[in-house]
């Protein structure tokens, strides 16, 4: 997983020097949060230490308290990331005004297909899940909000991978990797590159048992400010309620307009 270079210690503004109400402790902890909330990937202990101008081992102790008490998590390599809910909140309006234009059409299309819908958004380094409404049916596919999508294996990850620059592109894809989830999976280069060319051109992704097996999931991107695909909304089932193409044709049209009403929606916004 890619490492940002090692950076001067971190000023943070206005900083009082003679304020006695003033924690350090606390203004360092929030300084690696700032830190790890800016950085397009984790960070190591040194990285961190660099960056807030600590020795390690009083960075190790701040870092200790921030994971057991959920503001931070480590990768399996032992690098720190912000949690998955903090994550989210960290981005306040942007996911709000984000999710409210889309529960509507969500509901929407749950109420017509009685599937899973969901909901993820385009965050620097990663595709993360933001809302979701799972399928009241016993046998379903299913999602949670802060779980993070592979750009190559999903038809969320897809649908908003698909339109990136080469640079943001390879930037998801190298953060997250290149795992098989199935043997449906595409993970040749060539392959893949083609695939988001045919996303591009139809204007929805498809999850063809790519991330779980004898699961089907279709997928279509969200534009924002710019025309900039931030977001994408997605319907789930299991394949075999997926009876025919007629069906699968009902689907993508509906999931495309549930994705372009939010669109406007979002365009409505202040």
């Amino acid at each position: 997983m890619p490492r940002s270079p090692a950076a001067a210690p971190r000023k943070t503004a206005s900083r009082p020097r003679n304020d006695k109400y003033y924690s350090k402790v606390i203004g360092r902890a929030l300084e690696i949060l700032a830190v790890l909330r800016t950085s397009e990937a984790p960070l190591g202990l040194a990285e961190l230490a660099s960056h807030v101008g600590l020795a390690k081992s009083s960075v190790f102790r701040l870092l200790h308290t921030l994971e057991v008490s959920s503001y931070i998590e480590r990768t399996a390599d032992g690098a720190y990331r912000l949690s998955a809910d903090l994550r989210v909140w960290g981005d306040g309006k942007r996911v709000t005004d984000m999710v409210d234009a889309a529960l509507p059409p969500m509901r929407a299309l749950s109420h017509e297909f009685g599937e899973t819908i969901t909901l993820a958004m385009h965050f620097d380094n990663r595709i993360e899940v933001v809302a979701t409404l799972d399928s009241p049916q016993l046998i379903r596919m299913a999602n949670t909000v802060g779980r993070i999508l592979p750009p190559h294996a999903s038809s969320l990850g897809k649908a908003i991978t698909a339109y990136q620059p080469d640079a943001v592109t390879e930037r998801l894809r190298r953060s997250y990797g290149n795992h098989r989830f199935t043997e449906h999976s595409i993970t040749d280069e060539v392959a893949l590159k083609q695939e988001y060319e045919r996303i591009r051109a139809q204007g929805y992704s498809t999850d063809a048992e790519e991330s779980v097996l004898e699961g089907c999931c279709f997928g279509a991107p969200i534009s924002g400010q710019d025309d900039v695909v931030v977001a994408a909304l997605s319907l789930s089932l299991p394949k075999m309620r997926l009876r025919d193409k007629a069906m699968q044709k009902r689907i993508v049209a509906a999931v495309r307009d549930a994705a372009e009403q939010t669109r406007k929606s979002l365009g409505r916004r202040p």
